[in-house]
């Protein structure tokens, strides 16, 4: 018997005991109008054997391996068995299973569910169960930029709401988030999305817990991102030359030079600077970018002292494989500790490439919650990477983010609702099935 039960595979109608205080007599209750004698002696074999885990004590699937024992055993009332479990299953698991503390309970439920099972407070143990050498550099903590709310929301067609930007950056930080780009002070005429920059600062003036900084093309909009009360800007210089005069009428050493004026004025005022980097791997005018021109731009930044330094892969061509040549050429010339990563999901290699990332010691990711923002250049194509996919990865991994994946969901529906559009983030849409699943037990 003992080889059998060894042998358990999950069937669909099998639900995962996660209880304590579980009781036995109630599962042979449950089967003992469908089951010989001997069969009810059997079941009697089975026992509890209790593990530690998270939050308390798992116990074996009993039901799981009842189950498949008793199918093994050639059942033929295989009907009245599964009407007894489905009895067993709404009148019992429910409440072993802790998903709802009272009758319709949905928010418990999906709550339970995300935080119980997809979440980083088992951080310690995870770290000591990983031992390969592919992830001793990767970081205790990583750092998320959440960029929705300017990268995300400024190439939508339609105009969103101020206060609407104002509610989803409230809600990203009460996930927990220590870092949300709130808007740029660019041209109203060029990026008319973004035209209510000062109405939004000024909404979220009292809002504790987050820095929130803004884009400044130039000296002029870094006066007006000031007046308006921002305490931290942003400069975003490309690697490509053609890319540059495209994006920012001024080939990259005029932009740089545009750098070194914020960075000069923002100093005097003791205001970080934040540096982005276009088109670290490729562009859509030039191609394939040569990894020195890169850190050419890079090591520019970092000598005007510019505090991080953000590599874009603007339009989401990166691999590990080019990654890697770019960040090591970074890396000859920027210390580590000053640069974050910034990757496009337009062909699923976000992901990896921030893995890479992490694996090469660098531990600020910047992302988009539901993965707002497309990619201009590619028409269709996804464009930032979903911060909840962010999230779901790092807490695999052990590594602590401090922010709570269930909120930061519910800030992705938030918005996600009112573009009327489904997520673009893969760990939220599986996870809100789960959930939906889990709360009509």
């Amino acid at each position: 018997m003992h080889k059998i039960v060894q042998r358990v595979r999950f069937f669909n109608r099998s639900s995962l005991l996660t209880h304590s205080h579980f009781d036995q007599s109630q599962l042979v209750s449950a089967f003992s109008n469908t089951v010989t004698m001997d069969q009810t002696r059997t079941l009697q074999f089975l026992h509890f054997r209790y593990i530690s885990a998270v939050e308390g004590i798992h116990a074996y699937c009993l039901v799981v391996r009842t189950h498949y024992f008793l199918k093994m055993r050639e059942i033929t009332n295989t009907r009245e068995l599964r009407n007894a479990f489905d009895k067993y299953d709404k009148n019992v698991l429910s409440r072993c299973l802790n998903w709802t503390s009272r009758e319709n309970d949905n928010h418990h439920a999906a709550s339970y569910v995300v935080n119980r099972h997809f979440t980083a407070d088992h951080n310690d143990r995870c770290r000591k169960e990983f031992s390969s050498k592919l992830l001793k550099n990767i970081p205790d903590f990583v750092k998320i930029v959440e960029v929705s709310a300017r990268d995300g929301l400024q190439n939508e067609k339609v105009i969103v709401p101020t206060d609407v930007k104002t509610k989803l950056i409230k809600l990203l930080v009460s996930s927990g988030l220590s870092v949300v780009e709130a808007t740029s002070f660019v041209s109203p005429k060029w990026v008319p999305q973004l035209a209510d920059a000062k109405d939004v600062l000024a909404a979220i003036r009292d809002v504790e817990g987050a820095s929130f900084p803004v884009l400044t093309p130039n000296l002029k909009g870094f006066e007006a991102a000031v007046a308006a009360g921002a305490k931290e800007v942003a400069v975003f210089p490309a690697a490509s030359e053609s890319f540059s005069k495209a994006n920012l009428n001024c080939g990259i050493e005029d932009n740089l030079a545009r750098c070194r004026d914020i960075a000069s004025a923002s100093r005097s005022l003791s205001i970080p600077v934040r540096g982005y980097i276009s088109c670290v791997v490729g562009c859509p005018l030039e191609g394939k970018i040569s990894p020195a021109k890169v850190a050419y731009v890079a090591k520019s930044l970092y000598e005007m002292g510019i505090s991080e330094i953000s590599l874009g892969d603007t339009i989401g061509v990166g691999t590990p494989g080019t990654v890697i040549p770019m960040l090591e050429a970074v890396l000859d010339v920027v210390p580590v500790d000053k640069l974050a990563v910034h990757f496009h999901d337009t062909y699923g290699q976000a992901l990896s490439n921030i893995l890479i990332s992490l694996q090469m010691g660098i531990s600020t990711v910047d992302s988009s919650v539901s993965g707002l923002g497309g990619c201009p250049y590619a028409k269709g194509a996804t464009g930032n990477v979903a911060t909840e996919d962010v999230v779901y990865m790092l807490n695999g991994l052990g590594v602590k983010t401090n922010v709570d994946l269930g909120k930061l969901m519910l800030a992705g529906d938030f918005i996600c609702k009112h573009l009327g559009r489904a997520s673009g983030s893969k760990a939220a849409t599986a996870l809100n099935k789960v959930t939906n699943n889990a709360s009509k037990l």
